[in-house]
């Protein structure tokens, strides 16, 4: 597999009921949404409530991670899209890094791009081992953007399979809105 510290975008995976309200308004912060699918445990959305991380729209920095993998398990029956940028977008609009699992431990580092970006555990994220405490954790690393990030910063959309991609590029066509849709199943674990 390929090293991942030296990849060039950023991940955040979501169900494709949302991609219309996201191509009209950005992918915005957990806290700024009313009316969307939400597929993430509302036990860890309690803890990371309580440092405030519904305030920044997260990213993963490869496809599968634990998160990934989790969502696609518990909701079987939803097709989910990937979408990138690139990690320069990130560097240059300040965005931050948490370098492991958000709730991994009591202390939390939310830390500036380059600085967050030299603390994570590359070697331990490569191994992808989700039995091992430490690289899943890792493999959880977070890059946060402390504002919507707009449908121009994306840069292509990845989805399990010709059909997905099919409705993907209907939602874009009558968005106006021209996007690379790339399946990949690979991406996905189903």
């Amino acid at each position: 597999m390929a090293d991942i510290q030296t990849q060039k975008l950023l991940y955040h995976i979501t169900s494709i009921n949302n991609l219309a309200g996201i191509l009209d308004t950005g992918l915005m912060p957990r806290a700024q949404l009313d009316n969307f699918r939400d597929v993430a445990d509302h036990e860890i959305l309690r803890g990371r409530a309580v440092h405030r991380l519904e305030r920044y729209v997260p990213f993963h920095f490869f496809a599968g991670n634990p998160f990934d993998g989790r969502i696609q398990i518990d909701y079987p029956e939803t097709d989910f899209i990937l979408i990138t940028v690139r990690r320069s977008i990130a560097l240059g609009n300040n965005w931050q890094v948490i370098p492991r699992h958000p709730l991994a431990n009591q202390q939390l580092d939310i830390l500036d791009y380059e600085e967050g970006m030299d603390r994570i555990d590359w070697d331990n994220m490569n191994l992808r081992d989700y039995g091992d405490d430490v690289s899943r954790s890792v493999c959880m690393a977070e890059c946060l953007s402390p504002q919507t990030v707009t449908v121009d910063n994306f840069f292509k959309l990845y989805v399990s399979n010709d059909k997905v991609k099919q409705n993907v590029e209907m939602i874009l066509r009558d968005h106006n809105v021209e996007i690379d849709v790339i399946v990949n199943r690979g991406m996905f674990i189903r």
